[in-house]
């Protein structure tokens, strides 16, 4: 699919392929399941055999490296699309997801989901294991964000 937001008024359903082994990814699944949603939210191991048997073919994503959304009407979304389309799908976050996919926010978008993406695994380290003081102080250490879109950082 070239991006989300456009149509799909007769989506009904659509399929978030995630990593169980990772627990951040875990943790966003239970959140995005306990949102009020216009769409149906299904999660599935990339673990599961079943991935291979519902989306012949997926395996040539690199499922592991990004997020995949696959709608019922067969649209395959990943990345920064694949965020917006979770977001889509919820009720209190809809007006969200049709402002990151402006032209002008998706960049935005994309940063956050390739940041997410490339620290996943030692987010979900750090939140499992270090206590609420620690996190508090390492997220605070943290240096600020620098934008490396075009232009300036100006929203």
């Amino acid at each position: 699919a070239t991006g989300p937001c456009g149509g799909g008024q007769s989506m009904k359903r659509l399929y978030l392929l995630f990593d169980w082994e990772c627990a951040l990814c875990r943790n966003c699944c239970r959140w995005l399941g306990r949102q009020p949603a216009f769409i149906e939210l299904h999660f599935i191991p990339l673990q599961s055999p079943e991935i291979g048997r519902r989306f012949p073919g997926v395996e040539k994503l690199n499922l592991r490296e990004r997020l995949a959304v696959v709608s019922d009407e067969g649209a395959v979304y990943q990345g920064q699309y694949a965020w917006i389309m979770c977001l889509y799908a919820l009720r209190d976050y809809r007006a969200w997801s049709q402002r990151l996919a402006h032209p002008a926010l998706l960049p935005f978008a994309r940063q956050a989901c390739e940041w997410m993406a490339g620290n996943r695994l030692t987010l979900s380290r750090l939140l499992l294991k270090a206590s609420i003081g620690e996190l508090s102080q390492r997220f605070h250490a943290m240096p600020p964000a620098i934008c490396r879109t075009e232009g300036n950082c100006n929203s």
